[in-house]
């Protein structure tokens, strides 16, 4: 192990310990873990950026979701807590309480939440909840939201008195209810869609806090619902907090000197090994909680460009790459991607056939493929970088060394990520790095990255076979089946596809100050374990 990490090493003059972890591992500190829960107190967590506005059907930006979270519910919601993993799903009620599906599973009843009032802001001003408000967001979702994927198996919506929803499908769905829980699925008020408010400056719901200032660029802050509904496992009247606030900070460097001084509560975002061991030094009890990220970095091949083309070249290039030096040097753990990313441990490929599959380069092997193809002297193209900080852009310069050894040369291009992204969607690149979008379904990655009209389907994918499977999995009820067709999905992709190519799934570092318990971090948008965390002091 000695000489290979010095063989990684030497390639970006680097060493770095290998840390093995699982898709999910966390290791939060014991101070104060027997005491009972206590009400009060703020938390503060810090997010990259404003949200531009706090329209839930126009984004999909981190930035607005991670704040909706706070005022906002969905009709099912995700479980979170110790024994649940940081990309398990567990379908938990929120706004509605309970449903049942129809034997040919085309019918879904809903039984919403009774009790449930608007928060008192208006001109909702605390009405009670309704089957309409959910029919209204649904609908205009359907019409023109970022989310109208989620419902696009949705025939018709209907609500037979104000507390119950039916959702009548076009065929079967088994993913409906986690595309109901979606990070982005978010209930509003009717009054959102009939010109009653403006849901871009204000923000009305259900949730455990209300809305009560934005600074952009200082802070957004929010104080106690008194009439949220939620409560703990215990009984508990939820939220704990009286107030949370979330600011946006960009400098890394910045956030770290607020985490030490104790400005930041919980921290959100990037964080390496070392800055990590730096905070453990200066800030004594610190929470150290890890997850294997539910992102990972993918490398499109374009076949428009003419090498890229030939599958083959696909493969060779995916023979060339070190993943787990990769992964060991530069992120200091991890997992193998995969097609479905490591986190969703239950519908990933087993790490073995990960391994198997994207961890095994074998160079001869890569320049057998390339001479079958016509290009036994390499080839050289221009490789689209997308600036997603240090780290990520160091696996592009591993990648490229890699790639080096069987003779192809990739020249780096770097651009800012919403340049990245317009050139993904046009097309207009030969290779392009980026980071993967957080998904929390196998069908949420089969049907972005690789049906026709997909929003990630950079590369122009268009295989009727997979198509087909992708559909059929969607109809399949039966969990254990459902789950081998996906597997035969992703060893389809490897086999017949060879793009995207994951490369890897970095270790997510959640520390929080050790006042703070009860955070359980989870890969959906909006911080779902908030309403039970609680401070000591």
């Amino acid at each position: 192990m000695l000489e290979r990490l010095l063989h990684h090493g030497s390639k970006l003059g680097v060493i770095a310990p290998a840390i093995a972890l699982f898709a999910s591992l966390a290791l939060p500190g014991m101070a104060g873990a027997q005491e009972k829960p206590r009400h009060g107190g703020k938390v503060t967590i810090n997010v990259h950026a404003d949200a531009p506005n706090f329209d839930p059907l126009a984004s999909t930006e981190f930035g607005v979701h991670s704040r909706l979270g706070l005022a906002l519910n969905r009709l099912v919601e995700w479980k979170t807590g110790p024994d649940i993993a940081y990309g398990q799903f567990v379908p938990k009620p929120a706004l509605a309480e309970s449903w049942e599906i129809s034997e040919d599973g085309l019918t879904y009843t809903f039984h919403l939440r009774r009790g449930v009032v608007w928060q008192d802001i208006a001109p909702v001003s605390g009405r009670p909840f309704v089957a309409a408000d959910v029919m209204a967001t649904y609908e205009a979702i359907r019409q023109s939201g970022v989310q109208k994927g989620q419902l696009s198996t949705v025939d018709s919506i209907a609500a037979p008195d104000d507390h119950t929803l039916v959702i009548t499908l076009k065929r079967p769905n088994v993913v409906l209810l986690q595309a109901l829980a979606h990070q982005n699925m978010w209930i509003l008020p009717k009054e959102a869609f009939d010109g009653g408010y403006d849901r871009k400056s204000v923000v009305i719901g259900t949730g455990p806090w209300m809305l009560k200032e934005n600074e952009a660029g200082v802070a957004t802050r929010f104080t106690r619902n008194p009439a949220y509904f939620g409560r703990s496992d215990a009984g508990d009247q939820l939220p704990y907090l009286d107030e949370v606030e979330i600011l946006p900070m960009k400098d890394l460097n910045a956030r770290i000197m607020a985490f030490r001084s104790g400005q930041i509560d919980i921290w959100f975002g990037p964080l390496n090994h070392t800055q990590m061991e730096g905070l453990k030094q200066s800030v004594p009890g610190i929470k150290d909680i890890q997850t294997v990220a539910n992102t990972q970095s993918e490398l499109y091949l374009n076949p428009a460009f003419e090498p890229f083309a030939d599958v083959r070249v696909r493969q060779a290039v995916n023979l060339a790459i070190d993943r787990q030096g990769l992964g060991e040097v530069i992120r200091g753990g991890g997992a193998i991607g995969g097609v479905v990313g490591a986190a969703l441990v239950a519908q990933t490929l087993p790490m073995d056939e990960r391994i198997a599959l994207y961890g095994t380069p074998d160079h001869e092997k890569a320049k057998a493929l390339l001479a079958e193809a016509g290009y036994a002297d390499g080839f050289s193209f221009e490789l689209t970088v997308l600036n997603y900080g240090e780290e990520f852009v160091r696996e592009a310069e591993w990648i490229q060394q890699d790639l080096a050894e069987i003779g192809v040369t990739a020249e780096i291009k770097m651009v800012d990520m919403v340049a990245g992204q317009a050139l993904g969607k046009e097309g207009n690149f030969q290779a392009m790095f980026l980071m993967m979008s957080p998904f929390a379904e196998a069908n949420e990655y089969f049907t972005t990255h690789f049906l026709k009209d997909g929003n990630r389907n950079y590369t122009g994918i268009d295989d009727p076979v997979l198509a087909d499977m992708i559909r059929d999995q969607q109809g399949i009820v039966d969990e254990a089946a459902r789950q081998q067709k996906v597997w035969e999905i992703q060893r389809y992709i490897y086999e017949n596809v060879q793009n995207p190519l994951p490369i890897w799934a970095a270790v997510l570092l959640h520390p929080a100050q050790t006042r703070v318990e009860g955070w359980h971090p989870m890969l959906t948008q909006g911080f779902p374990s908030l309403p039970e965390v609680w401070v000591t002091k």
